[in-house]
């Protein structure tokens, strides 16, 4: 069964949802030190569309750190209010992320020297020009779904829940998928589906779930993904929806809307 908000929620003029900001480190440095050194460059990317998406998805006011459909990258400086330009720049032309322009100033990194500087120099991590721009067409495919329906717009804290639940929860859950369903019956009026389901899977292998309550729905991919040039081509290769049954197929390291009208 879907989990039920607490009482704690009311208002989401209240709400701010964030990825990324400017103390700690930005997003991609973040990642890049908790990944595992193999991971490639690709992959890197990915994840950083998977961190984009659960504010996209989320309701409230999405908040975006700047330069995150750039893999902006301050070299690891977890505070780069004093740090300049040289660390805080940002290429609009989309070809360099600044990783590895230096080690972070030593007051608040000094303790992360012997972590930070060996992979400021693993080339193998910064990304190219290719990542850069993969990165920047998939956040602007997030934006144009989040911008494509109202529920992920909607009003007050009273619509949010009555209208927005999670499956996949409890202790039977799979731990590395978020799925989320959005009710959109009695707001035609506003050009909403009849039901949306968005997925996050953040493993490295896809997953399925099955979901007796969405079974007999006319579920298909968000028009975004069935694109001919959606950057993410993942979800149009490998996201299914099994209408007798209910289960939803969800790629690997992938963020995939499904909707019903």
């Amino acid at each position: 069964m879907p989990t039920s908000w607490p009482p704690a929620f009311t208002a989401l003029g209240q709400i701010c949802g964030w990825r990324g900001r400017t103390v700690p480190a930005a997003a991609s440095s973040a990642a890049n030190a908790g990944l595992p050194i193999g991971t490639s460059r690709s992959d890197r990317a990915r994840v950083q569309v998977l961190a984009a998406a659960l504010t996209a998805f989320s309701q409230g006011v999405a908040y975006f750190h700047a330069g995150v459909e750039t893999l902006r990258s301050k070299s690891m400086d977890q505070n780069s209010f004093n740090s300049g330009d040289w660390f805080n720049r940002l290429d609009w032309s989309y070809t360099d992320n600044q990783f590895g322009a230096g080690a972070p100033q030593q007051g608040d990194n000094g303790n992360n020297w012997p972590i930070i500087k060996p992979l400021l120099a693993d080339s193998a991590i910064k990304p190219t020009e290719t990542e850069i721009r993969w990165m920047r067409d998939a956040f602007r495919d997030l934006l144009e779904i989040r911008a494509s329906s109202p529920l992920f717009h909607l009003r007050t804290g009273a619509e949010v829940k009555q209208r927005l639940a999670f499956y996949n929860t409890g202790s039977a859950q799979e731990p590395t998928v978020i799925a989320g369903h959005l009710d959109g019956r009695g707001l035609h009026d506003r050009g909403a589906e009849r039901d949306l389901m968005y997925f996050v899977n953040v493993d490295q292998v896809a997953h399925k779930l099955t979901i007796d309550a969405e079974k007999h729905k006319p579920y298909q991919l968000h028009p975004v993904h069935r694109r001919f040039d959606a950057a993410d081509h993942r979800p149009m290769t490998g996201a299914r929806y099994d209408r007798a049954t209910g289960a939803f197929t969800i790629p690997p390291r992938t963020a995939v809307v499904f909707v019903a009208d």
